[in-house]
């Protein structure tokens, strides 16, 4: 069971399907009960998520909906504003784990598209986690026992190239260099700030991107030592506990997730 610190709350983008919809359920499981507010674009898809999230800790005021684009500066403002609406401008943690990617090859890559995944992947956690930090001082500043998180959720591609595309794998991996530097920076203020990068996860957004070919996968699973792929909540779970007290003493850590795949090297293609 995670050990949460009292009263604490939560805010996870990209909370309604795939790893942060796991987060979010895992936190709520957590003890003692928190509050989360997830963010995402579309409201159909979160009012879903709410309730059914509502239903599954048989509480509907522990569990809150923002709608917002985070990869763009008034979505941010809208997470901000419900932050602040939702928890009285305290927050316990920042959890950034909204991403997209469109698989293609640099040459083959528009800049379009560039542009979707630098906002999406890397300008919104940069942003969001700056515009939350008054929030997460604050927090800290009351807790100073606990203090406050940040956990960014990043991807293997930003460790090694893992055929994703070089786009992606270099917002990527700009997460893992911000979580660094934030930790050194925000330490003074009691924020903690880790970064979780998983392997290829059974999510939404991977079996949309193979559902022409399918059979891709299985390269993927040769190449994993464990021979399969992560679940949401395998995903999730790393993420919970750097919110936990069991995590008090690491910040600045980039946790790869990824069944065996860091500790043999990577033997897949370059794209």
């Amino acid at each position: 069971m995670f050990t949460l610190p009292l009263n604490a709350t939560y805010c996870v983008t990209g909370g309604t399907s795939g790893i942060g919809l796991e987060i979010a359920r895992l936190l709520l499981q957590s003890s003692p009960p928190c509050r989360v507010l997830i963010v995402a674009r579309r409201s159909k898809e979160l009012e879903m998520t709410v309730a059914m999230l509502a239903q599954e800790c048989e509480d509907p005021d522990r569990i809150l909906g923002a709608i917002a684009d985070v990869s763009t500066p008034s979505g941010r403002s809208a997470v901000s504003s419900a932050v602040n609406a939702a928890f009285d401008g305290v927050l316990t943690g920042l959890i950034n784990n909204v991403g997209c990617n469109v698989r293609k090859q640099a040459l083959e890559q528009t800049e379009g598209e560039y542009d979707a995944m630098v906002q999406t992947n890397m300008s919104s956690t940069y942003f969001l986690s700056k515009l939350l930090s008054p929030y997460l001082f604050k927090q800290a500043k009351e807790d100073v026992s606990n203090g406050s998180v940040v956990v960014n959720v990043s991807s293997m591609a930003g460790v090694y190239s893992s055929g994703t595309g070089a786009v992606y794998g270099m917002t990527k991996a700009a997460v893992n260099s911000l979580t660094r530097s934030l930790a050194c920076e925000w330490s003074k203020f009691g924020v903690r700030v880790n970064c979780v990068a998983p392997w290829m996860t059974v999510t939404p957004m991977l079996e949309e991107a193979v559902k022409k070919d399918p059979s891709a996968l299985d390269k993927v699973k040769e190449w994993t030592p464990m021979g399969r792929l992560a679940l949401p909540e395998e995903a999730a779970g790393p993420v919970v506990f750097l919110c936990t007290k069991a995590s008090g003493f690491m910040t600045g850590t980039v946790l790869n997730v990824d069944g065996g795949l860091g500790a043999q090297g990577f033997d897949g293609p370059c794209c």
